[in-house]
């Protein structure tokens, strides 16, 4: 890599005044490289106070320059320090909640390590990018001209996420960079940190960041940050950085933060109050329609936008495997799925290939990637289903109309009750607007689409088993997820619903028992299926899955059960094992359960009372004797029925 462009007489930003020349120089030259402006107010104010000793907390709009906030002032205290790269000492820890959003700080800090020599030298294998190549001669001579790291302090960063290596390689890898600085996400961090190959001392361990918060503070994540938590030293300084940190502010003291100073960025509104969550230019608009307009709507809008690079959220994993097969026939356009079912390097190379794509493409996924991922010139956001929550909804958007660049952003909802939900998020301080379409959608076009969706149903059985599971997964999701007062399941319209998701066949589902009985008997009740078409003549491209469907088919016809699947018939056999065993070997088992169920409540009771004190010890004997009579009492009076 060619050496950095050569220094201007331009001033420096105000950010940079804590930074020595020659570094701040360098991120300059890392910045103009990447073409960003050269400071952001969220990187002139968060940089001094990191850099100053200060536990910060930093709430900012999407694409506000929250990265670099963190990474200048990591780094620039590593190369400050006399000893920064003592074995197994780690001084720095970046957590995150995602492997994308881990990969994609990491490939930042190493595009800003490129212009630091010492600290290029190390990112390929030893090779220095920063450089010029040197000629090595065979013979005795070979191994002085093998170029040395230059002088000076340097950065060693380690990038650690599950599903790309296992624990052991991250352990050698370690063990071989000695990295003063992780970047990984919580789970395979605890692992690594948890080592005693890894050593975090009290003076030598100096700043830990974490990324989307108020998302590592959330329950799933809670036991990991914990544990990291605990494995930190106590004497550091500690940065909360996400778009909507406001909710984690009461777990600061939780998370050892000592006097934090807040940093909370907004955006002035229309209306000139700084209650605006999204960039300014980034544009938030709904559409309502009936469900079987929704993709034709979607069509139209993609045409009137010109857009070339499209993200479209769904609410789960299911529904992401069913469209990606669907939506490339209905749009025209190359789709890319990512969601969490997916190992890290298949949802990488997807991301990547979406990226890299020169024609207008579409990248569908779930919330996975909904955060922080920093994917270039997203014209368009598009959430065919909303959020569970209102935060969700605002990083979603937040994918588009960054670093000052227009963006726009369409939310997809139903008629009646769900148009409630603009109101829903008003109060939340998102305001939306209504998007308007030139020429209204004719019930043609939605006809055709859904007979297009049936073309591709019908090409193979997999497809059409994959539309009756995203069904399944998305009514859950809409009865579970979503508020109940705007997104109730009892005022759906099953066959609109039905017919927009193309389906052939109703699934087998408790909702349909309770909200729609009169599919479960006629199980293509209000879809409006093709008379001549036979569902049972639909079969798998997988040969061995379709011959062991006809076997099951020429089964039924005989009056007989068919036989399960190989992979089944051993968890078959011994559930039914279970059913038949003797009565009394089951009563003998029960008792069993209820003796061992006495013995460990005998024992938590003794436990108990050991810490008692005497007054309690009489309390506790009192509330056991009323216990006791009002259970004799109950015991004595006969229930004789209602009136």
């Amino acid at each position: 890599m060619a050496q950095p462009p050569p220094a201007t007489a331009e001033k420096k930003p105000k950010s940079f005044e804590a930074l020595t020349p020659a570094l701040a120089e360098w991120i300059l030259d890392y910045t103009r490289s990447m073409n960003f402006a050269r400071t952001t107010p969220v990187q002139a104010m968060a940089i001094p106070l990191l850099m100053g000793n200060k536990d910060l907390v930093v709430e900012a709009v999407t694409g506000s320059g929250k990265t670099l906030s963190f990474l200048v002032p990591i780094i620039s205290r590593i190369l400050a320090v006399e000893e920064p790269n003592k074995k197994g000492h780690v001084r720095s820890i970046v957590v995150a909640p995602t492997k994308e959003l881990a990969s994609q700080i990491y490939e930042v800090c190493v595009g800003l390590l490129r212009y630091h020599p010492p600290s290029a030298f190390g990112l390929d294998g030893g090779k220095d990018d920063g450089l010029d190549d040197v000629e090595v001669e065979e013979g005795a001579d070979a191994m002085e001209a093998k170029p040395e790291r230059p002088a000076g302090a340097y950065v060693v960063p380690q990038l650690l996420i599950g599903g790309r290596t296992k624990q052991g390689e991250d352990l050698a890898t370690f063990s071989s960079l000695n990295p003063n600085l992780l970047i990984g996400t919580p789970k395979r961090l605890v692992e690594i940190l948890s080592s005693s190959r890894v050593v975090l001392k009290r003076h030598y361990f100096d700043l830990l960041v974490l990324d989307e918060a108020d998302r590592l503070l959330d329950p799933n994540f809670a036991p990991d940050l914990q544990r990291i938590l605990e494995l930190v030293p106590k004497e550091r300084r500690t940065g909360l950085f996400s778009a909507s940190v406001s909710e984690a502010v009461n777990e600061l003291v939780r998370v050892g933060m000592r006097y934090p100073f807040k940093i909370s960025a907004k955006v002035r509104s229309k209306s000139g109050a700084l209650d605006k969550k999204t960039p300014e230019a980034l544009r938030l608009c709904y559409l309502t329609c009936p469900a079987t307009q929704k993709l034709p709507m979607l069509k139209r809008v993609l045409l009137e936008v010109k857009a070339e690079k499209i993200i479209i959220y769904v609410s789960t994993r299911a529904g992401v495997d069913y469209w990606k097969d669907v939506l490339p026939a209905l749009l025209g356009m190359k789709v890319f799925a990512v969601h969490g079912d997916y190992k890290a390097p298949v949802r990488a190379k997807n991301v990547a290939r979406f990226q890299d794509c020169t024609t207008p493409a579409i990248l569908v996924t779930t919330d996975v990637l909904a955060r922080g991922i920093d994917i270039p010139d997203i014209d368009l956001v598009v959430q065919l289903d909303p959020p569970s929550q209102p935060k969700d909804f605002i990083h979603r958007c937040g994918r588009s109309g960054r670093a000052g660049k227009r963006g726009l952003a369409i939310t997809f909802l139903n008629d009646g009750n769900e148009a409630d939900y603009v109101k829903y998020l008003d109060l939340q301080g998102t305001k939306l607007e209504p998007y308007i379409l030139t020429t209204p959608i004719t019930p043609a076009e939605a006809t055709e689409t859904i007979s297009q969706i049936r073309q591709v149903l019908t090409t193979k059985r997999e497809i059409h088993d994959r539309s009756q599971k995203a069904f399944v997964s998305w009514v859950q999701a809409y009865t579970k997820t979503l508020p109940a007062d705007i997104f109730n399941v009892k005022n759906v319209d099953w066959k609109e619903l039905g017919q927009a998701w193309g389906l052939l066949r109703w699934p087998k589902m408790p909702e349909l028992k309770r909200l729609f009985p009169e599919a479960v008997a006629d199980r293509t009740l209000g879809l409006d299926v093709p008379e001549a078409f036979d569902i049972n003549h639909l079969a798998y491209a997988d040969k061995v899955r379709e011959e062991t469907r006809q076997l099951a088919v020429q089964a039924r016809a005989r009056g007989e059960r068919p036989a399960l699947p190989k992979r089944l018939a051993g968890k078959e056999a011994e559930a039914k094992m279970k059913r038949e065993r003797a009565w009394s070997s089951q009563k003998a088992a029960k008792g069993l359960r209820e003796e061992r169920r006495g013995r460990k409540e005998g024992r938590r009771v003794a436990e108990r009372k050991k810490g008692m004190s005497e007054g309690e010890k009489v309390e506790s004997a009192e509330l056991e004797d009323l216990i006791r009579r009002i259970r004799e009492q109950n015991a004595e009076e006969e229930f004789e029925g209602f009136d």
